[in-house]
């Protein structure tokens, strides 16, 4: 691919583009970075296809803005604190909306974990801003550009998901509690560093119990691991008691 608490009513801060285009693509940006959302904001408001409803520092002013305005785009900054969390609890709350992450730094690793928390497509940190609309208008189309390398990993990826799909369902049983409770935590998005200073545990012990429990349900990437625990917590929730 290339290149809450309670919602309550606030204005925008800023809003550009004709809100009134029957055609335009409603656009939510949300950084933690002002320059780059005001910078995005102003860029984005220049093309006539497009309405930018608002740029937010704050998960809940951007959710809010984008079900009151009823967004069909919420630009996501790469770097924002949490931002697959952040990803999952968008989706969560407002399913409809396609969730766009930029300035993503384009490795394999990194665009598949982007990929398995829900994004609809990605903007590259190497991405000029003359490719910027069009990219977003591509990823709104459900097209996404990508480097030969990041496409033939992301093969890799559905042919593993594939073949974990049909586990053992009783690997999970594996677990110790404690490798349990990191695997739920990698699944709501946190790193290695977060998940240690949630648990009140070293890094090193921390990167101890990731790497035990990859080797005991024989994958090898963080992603897929949350992408297994995910699909066994819903297919529990299906059928009865989840695990």
């Amino acid at each position: 691919m290339k290149a809450p608490s309670p919602l309550s009513l606030r204005s925008s801060p800023a809003a550009h583009g004709d809100p009134s285009s029957a055609h335009a693509l409603g656009i939510v940006i949300l950084s933690a970075v002002r320059f780059v959302r005001e910078s995005l904001s102003e860029i984005l408001g220049r093309d006539e296809g497009m309405t930018v409803f608002g740029h937010y520092a704050a998960l809940d002013d951007a959710l809010r803005e984008t079900l009151t305005r009823r967004a069909d785009v919420l630009m996501l900054d790469a770097t924002f604190t949490n931002g697959k969390g952040a990803v999952k609890l968008i989706r969560e709350t407002v399913p409809q909306v396609r969730v766009v992450v930029f300035a993503v730094i384009e490795t394999e690793e990194n665009v598949i974990a982007w990929a398995q928390v829900g994004v609809a497509g990605y903007v590259p940190s190497t991405a000029a801003l003359g490719e910027l609309t069009t990219l977003l208008r591509d990823i709104s189309a459900g097209k996404q550009t990508c480097s030969a390398l990041v496409a033939a990993a992301l093969l890799r990826q559905v042919a593993s998901d594939a073949h974990f799909g049909v586990a053992d369902p009783t690997s999970v049983a594996l677990l110790t509690a404690r490798e349990l409770e990191i695997l739920r935590l990698i699944d709501a998005g946190l790193s290695n560093k977060d998940i240690a200073r949630r648990l009140g545990i070293s890094s090193g012990t921390t990167k101890s119990h990731v790497h035990n429990l990859l080797a005991k349900l024989n994958v090898q990437r963080r992603g897929q691991a949350a992408a297994w625990i995910h699909r066994r917590t819903n297919e529990a929730a299906a059928s009865g008691p989840q695990i």
